[in-house]
């Protein structure tokens, strides 16, 4: 009996020390994709709502003012690895188009699969890095 009250205790001692990591994860990893997301609140937007499973709005505005916005839910929630993972392949496969700044349609895009706006004008599929395709929420 003395064991299991132990056990239970050790048990609800560790899980608050777990979260707390988790939340500096989370925190960090958002810190990282802030200038490339379009803002603080667009890049914890996007490591909460993956790593949740929960609708991740996002809001862009360009240096002419133009304003961007996108929605959508991933498919599941993901591990901070896989959030990470994630949101490198999408980074990547922007840049890799010519596209540092991204608009939050590009990024949205660039997750969950979609259509890009290339510099030139020009549109480009590409399949998102989060894997299967989530609801869109708004565009």
């Amino acid at each position: 009996m003395i064991r299991t009250v132990l056990a239970a205790l050790a048990l609800a001692v560790s899980v608050p020390a777990l979260a707390a990591v988790n939340s500096d994860n989370s925190r960090s990893l958002a810190s990282q994709y802030a200038s490339w997301a379009g803002s603080k609140t667009n890049a914890d937007a996007l490591v909460n709502g993956l790593q949740n499973g929960t609708t991740v709005m996002l809001t862009t505005q360009s240096s002419n003012n133009t304003r961007s916005l996108a929605g959508f839910t991933p498919p599941a929630p993901m591990s901070a690895e896989d959030v990470a993972g994630a949101l490198a392949r999408a980074k990547s496969t922007l840049a890799s188009m010519g596209i540092r700044q991204p608009a939050a349609d590009q990024i949205q895009a660039a997750l969950i699969g979609g259509e890009v706006t290339l510099p030139d004008g020009r549109t480009r599929p590409i399949a998102g890095s989060v894997g299967a395709m989530g609801t869109i929420a708004a565009r």
